[in-house]
């Protein structure tokens, strides 16, 4: 039994770096999706790319230009954007986590020059980007983007090192996009991305594929919180929150997501091969953890935190 684990040890140790994993993480409105794929890249040293800024994005320039719907796809593929994973991360609380030990990097979005990270996550955005995400020619075009930056994430591997000088860290196939120095043996190519239909139609053949789903009350509270928070932190936003209950919220996120399960194009669903993850009952970190053990374990290695 113990040459048996030896054997398995060394066999995982010794297998071939992957060059390229793509994990994807669908699931529904404040489903945690984005901070939850931020703290796995982070983890694994992998490349992250947020689908659903561009979205809002489009939204928001067809709001600022008071655009008709046909006129949205024109608008985005005109547009500049850049995303951008900032070196410093901030520790998520310990009532978050429960232990408060992970780190989420920040990410800005950058808009023909212009960093309107905090303005697509406006109140009049949340309401209007499920209509400009069923537009089929705006997926169409969000797609070609999507997959152009991935690509370049893959590019930019800075994360990966080789088995002799690796430390316990090290995930083969990483990509690190906060600024890092590059090792000279590193090797292209992790990237995590979250949307609705990422592993459904942007990456049908990811490596990983993850439902992450809540209550409809859960992920109410959770919005709730992170745009009063947002308010507070802003020159007008003053101490008693400015936004709609948690009753109305909740209301938001169920009309989200009839619209999202009910379009035409790209529909949230379920992809067959996808580990479903329901957070209502976890910790932050249990829910970044099991996923980056699960990559761990398709990439070959051991994992890390099953006493989490």
């Amino acid at each position: 039994m113990i040459g048996q684990r030896l054997w398995q040890t060394r066999s995982r140790l010794c297998r071939p770096f992957v060059r390229n994993f793509t994990i994807a993480i669908d699931g529904p409105a404040a489903s945690g999706k984005s901070s939850t794929a931020r703290a796995v890249a982070h983890e694994l040293g992998f490349g992250y790319i947020d689908s659903g800024s561009i979205y809002r994005c489009a939204t928001l320039l067809a709001l600022r230009q008071q655009a008709k719907d046909d006129a949205v796809a024109d608008l985005i593929t005109n547009a500049h954007l850049e995303i951008n994973i900032l070196p410093n991360t901030r520790q998520v609380p310990q009532r978050v986590t429960g232990m408060g030990r992970l780190c989420v990097p920040d990410v800005q979005v950058l808009m023909n020059g212009e960093d309107v990270s905090r303005e697509i996550r406006s109140p009049e955005v949340n309401r209007q980007v499920a209509k400009i995400a069923s537009d089929g020619q705006v997926r169409k075009v969000v797609l070609d983007i999507q997959r152009s930056l991935a690509a370049a994430a893959k590019a930019k591997s800075t994360g990966c090192q080789t088995k002799d000088t690796a430390n316990t860290n090290s995930i083969p196939g990483g990509v690190v996009m906060d600024g890092r120095e590059a090792e000279a043996n590193s090797v292209p190519g992790g990237v995590v991305m979250d949307g609705r239909d990422i592993g459904t139609t942007v990456f049908p053949q990811a490596e990983l594929k993850i439902y992450l789903d809540a209550s409809a009350m859960a992920r109410a509270i959770r919005r709730w919180d992170e745009l009063n928070s947002q308010l507070k932190e802003t020159e007008t936003g003053a101490d008693q929150p400015v936004y709609p209950s948690v009753e109305d919220i909740a209301r938001e996120l169920e009309e989200r997501d009839y619209a999202d399960i009910n379009r035409t194009h790209s529909p949230l669903r379920i992809a067959k091969d996808a580990v479903v993850i329901d957070n209502t009952n976890m910790t932050f970190e249990q829910q970044v953890y099991s996923i980056t053990d699960l990559a761990r374990e398709r990439l070959g290695l051991e994992r890390k935190y099953d006493d989490i």
